[in-house]
């Protein structure tokens, strides 16, 4: 999720004048200055070779790898680091998950658009990956939180007109039992005693129905301007980990869902010829009466959204074997220039999965959609689907921007790396938050390094900012920023939170791809992508990946890690 704000910590400001020597210095430095592909903004030499197609590699790392590091003393030059491994290629495949690896919904939903209710059947079969005995289930009903305001996370009085979602005919397949259930005090949480327990590596298919009330909002799960968003809406399980199922409460800075990758099966009425955007590819349509009913295949996603308004007016273009849609209101715009920003997200998106897709992975989805819509966030990520606000401080060109619609597509690539941070590889965005959000926040980095718009990064350098320097350490303990890799909930403020996962933990990255090398860098993430795809990911996983592929001697490495994330 991008917050509306561009927030960069104040204590890097702060560090930033007491670090004026090094300023000085970077801004002494002399080099040759050229044009871009991209833009005519002048960049330095700096710039690499905008990322082709290449051959697919293996999607995973084979036994054989050889881990050898040459010793790198602090201050090498990164040009130089050769690190040698069998790396993932550049721009290569990404395998998705098996369908007997994944958890397999099956849905039969309809939406009725004036009573603002989303329902239907849901057969559900799972498996027990756990070595434990699970005698219950836990489910997270996030549309319930809708009920009012403070429990939908909002700070202000606002009338939400969301209700608690109606659950019923909950029955165990295995025996035909029907199961009764339970809400938490946070009502987002659902716990159904099972009568019998599912064994370790046992599978069962629950099967409910359940009807859930779309709140009167503007935000990614709401109806505002006849534009429906439908995420996060029915009830799904939760994960199982640690002895425990994760039940943390829900909060609203960011996401803190969590769940395991799923094959979707979907069928969905909608009133008739109301085009419907979602997670997975449309594989059929048809009309009865005054009704459409669509069908979506949505494999190795770990959710299923959707979109729907009846007046949405399409930009479309395939790229690279992928069909890119991007909509808005025509009824309803966020400003006079939507579909001028409409054609930049298009561009944005594309910019987006050759960057990207170089760098980490190729999206391995066939589709991709962009909603501009009225939400109180900048965007938000879902599988092969990302909605982004329309609010016209985005959607118009300023005379600020480099380019026409900068931010918007800063926003658009942000949630578009989500697609391999939070998507292709998982983790508990309440937990390790920096996992998914760092990470999406330093993709905008690598975005603008394709375009050619190396003057956005510059702040982040380690002349500029260097974040393991004294007077920087003492103003981000100070503004308790750091370490970056704590809970949400283990923050003293949440603008410290914000500037922890959106800020800082962007900026750490960054500055390992300095130490590193650009190309090296992106090496290892595409690595760590390769071992964790469609899986949930952790830190210790991450670290992992770094010290196998460039060692445990690099010190400026190690002093950096140490300092931002006190490892």
């Amino acid at each position: 999720m991008k917050k509306i704000t561009k927030i960069l910590a104040s204590s890097l400001v702060a560090a930033m004048i007491l670090s004026m020597a090094a300023c000085g210095k970077a801004e002494e430095t002399t080099k040759k200055k050229k044009k871009t592909k991209k833009t005519t903004k002048e960049t330095t030499e700096e710039t690499t070779e905008e990322p082709t197609e290449t051959t697919e590699a293996p999607t995973e790392s084979t036994t054989e790898e050889s881990t050898t590091v040459t010793t790198q003393p602090s201050g090498v030059d990164p040009d130089t680091i050769t690190l040698d491994y069998n790396f993932p290629e550049a721009g290569c495949a990404i395998e998705l998950a098996k369908k007997e690896d994944c958890f397999y919904y099956k849905m039969d939903m309809e939406l009725n658009p004036d009573d603002r209710t989303i329902g239907g059947h849901i057969e559900f079969t799972f498996f027990n990956y756990s070595e434990d005995e699970w005698d219950k289930l836990c489910m997270r009903d996030y549309s319930s939180l809708f009920i009012d305001a403070k429990t939908a996370g909002y700070d202000q009085a606002l009338d939400t007109n969301g209700a608690l979602t109606d659950i019923t005919n909950i029955v165990d397949t295995r025996s035909n039992t029907t199961l009764e259930y339970t809400r938490d005090t946070d009502v987002s949480v659902v716990w159904i005693p099972l009568t019998e327990n599912l064994k370790p590596g046992d599978s069962m298919t629950l099967t409910y129905d359940f009807k859930a009330t779309i709140p009167t909002v503007a935000d990614r799960y709401g109806v505002d301007s006849d534009v429906f968003n439908v995420t996060n809406f029915y009830p799904i399980l939760a994960v199982y980990d640690k002895g425990d199922w994760s039940h943390a409460a829900f909060y609203d800075c960011g996401e803190c869902f969590f769940s395991y990758v799923s094959y979707y099966d979907v069928n969905l009425t909608v009133p008739k010829d109301w085009p419907v955007l979602s997670t997975g590819t449309q594989t059929a349509k048809f009309d009865s009466g005054d009704k459409s009913t669509y069908t979506f295949d949505a494999p190795s996603v770990r959710d299923f959204v959707f979109c729907t308004c009846k007046d949405f007016k399409f930009f479309e273009d395939d790229y690279n074997g992928v069909h890119i849609r991007v909509v808005y209101n025509e009824k309803h715009p966020g400003s006079s220039e939507m579909d001028a920003a409409s054609e930049a997200s298009l561009q944005a998106a594309k910019d987006s999965l050759d960057s990207l897709g170089y760098a980490f992975g190729k999206y391995p989805y066939p589709e991709l959609d962009i909603i501009l819509a009225p939400i109180a966030a900048g965007g938000m990520e879902y599988p092969n689907l990302i909605i982004v606000t329309d609010m016209a401080y985005y959607t118009t060109a300023n005379s600020y921007e480099d380019i026409p619609y900068e931010q918007l597509g800063i926003v658009v690539a942000h949630e578009i790396g989500h697609q391999w941070f939070m998507g292709i590889v998982g983790s508990n965005s309440g937990m390790e938050p920096w996992l998914d959000e760092s990470f999406a926040s330093y993709t905008e980095i690598v975005y603008e390094h394709y375009l050619g718009l190396t003057d956005e990064y510059a702040y982040y350098t380690r002349d500029m900012n260097d974040l393991t320097a004294p007077n920087m350490v003492q103003s981000l303990k100070a503004g308790d920023e750091i370490p970056v890799n704590r809970p949400y909930y283990d923050f003293s403020t949440q603008e410290a939170y914000i500037s922890a996962a959106y800020s800082i933990g962007k900026v750490a990255l960054y500055q390992m791809e300095e130490i590193l090398g650009r190309e090296n860098f992106y090496a290892i993430i595409r690595e760590y992508v390769h071992r964790n795809a469609f899986t949930n990911s952790t830190e210790d996983r991450l670290f992992e990946a770094i010290y196998d592929c460039a060692g445990k001697d690099n010190a400026d490495l190690n002093k950096l890690i140490e300092t931002v994330f006190e490892r």
